[in-house]
Parts: C-alpha cells; sequence; structure tokens
C-alpha cells in the first residue's frame, strides 16, 4: 500500500474537524504542531485571517483514499489549506503544480530566509517552532545536554517559480554555515484551499 503525507495548515483550534472528517473518509490519527503564519497582513487581511496562530495537522493516508479523504476534508468550515505530497517510490522528475519547500534552521533566520524567499515570489510561509536532538558535542547544564531550537519554515508555492525561491534562500549566509540549516523541496501531488 502506497501512503501519501497529507498537511493541513489551518487556523488555531480547527485541526480537530480537520481530523475528524479525513478520518470518517479513512485516514489513520495525524500530528499537529503550534505554528504562526508570515502572510503579510494585506493577504490576510484579504483572506480574513487577522490572527497568524496556525496548526499543522500531518497524517500519512492511503494513496486510494486521497480522494474520499480530501472531499471529506474540503467539507470542514476550517479556513487554510492542505496538500498532499507523495512519500512512497521514486517521484524524480514528477511535473506539479505546486512544491513544498521546507527549510530546517537554527531560531531566530526563518524571519530572514522568509524575506528573501519573497522578493524571489514567494507569498507566505509558516513556521513551527522545533528542537534539535542532540549531539555529543551540545553544552551540558548539570549533565543534560542543551539542544539548539530550531524554526521549520515550510513554504508552498507555485512550481514555475521554486527554482527562484530556492536559489534566492540558498544565496542566504546560514545555508552556507555547516550544522545551521538544511532545505530540500517535495513535489505537491494536491493542493486544497479551505475556508
Amino acid at each position: 500500500m502506497n501512503m501519501e503525507l497529507m498537511m493541513a495548515i489551518v487556523n488555531r483550534k480547527q485541526s480537530s474537524a480537520v481530523m475528524e472528517n479525513a478520518r470518517k473518509a479513512g485516514a489513520p490519527g495525524g500530528t499537529v504542531c503550534y505554528a504562526r503564519g508570515t502572510a503579510s497582513s494585506t493577504i490576510l487581511a484579504a483572506l480574513g485571517l487577522g490572527d497568524s496562530g496556525k496548526e499543522v495537522l500531518s497524517c500519512f493516508i492511503p494513496e486510494e483514499k486521497e480522494a474520499e479523504i480530501m472531499t471529506a476534508v474540503r467539507s470542514t468550515h476550517a479556513k487554510g489549506m492542505v496538500i498532499v505530497c507523495p512519500c512512497s517510490g521514486e517521484e524524480n522528475g514528477m511535473n506539479t503544480d505546486w512544491t513544498l519547500i521546507e527549510v530546517i534552521v537554527e531560531e531566530g533566520y526563518s524571519e530572514d530566509i522568509m524575506a528573501a524567499a519573497r522578493k524571489a515570489g514567494a507569498k507566505g510561509g509558516t513556521i513551527i517552532n522545533a528542537h534539535g536532538t542532540g549531539t555529543e558535542s551540545d553544552v551540558k547544564f548539570f549533565g543534560t545536554p542543551i539542544v539548539p531550537e530550531k524554526e521549520i519554515l515550510m513554504i508552498v508555492m507555485d512550481s514555475d517559480k521554486t527554482q527562484n525561491v530556492v536559489d534566492a534562500i540558498n544565496s542566504l549566509s546560514v545555508l552556507k554555515e555547516k550544522g545551521r540549516a538544511v532545505m530540500f523541496t517535495l513535489p505537491v501531488k494536491s493542493f486544497v484551499n479551505l475556508g
């Protein structure tokens, strides 16, 4: 059975309704992370999204249930978006209209990265606070490793503009310093605006 990664980026307190509908259509459980949006206030106002507090619901779904699950998710009253990325098999050269750019970076750099991405054509992104897993070289406090704080920046955008944004992000010094940041892209098989 091929699995796909479904991610819903919605306003706070709306991921439960999305997951409930997805589960009724055949999705297993998911994981919710709290995040914040980076869209400009003009865009937020136009979409009726005054609060930038977000939830990111991640759920692996069976490929054969995707259409049914996406239909169920669309019926929620949540505001945001849902994407599906393939994660089984070879996807090299897959032509899609949308791409997910993900940058995992030390805390404090995601806004600078988003500014560079905006200049290159990105409209907005979502930032999740995270932390590293710890290594032998981490500083210890009373024997407990202090792991570095991280941010995960996710940008969903038109595939034809992706390379410009990737190049702009790659030009930043933080991506050239070892261990500071990593960036990758994934094809987005399905994209749906909610609300």
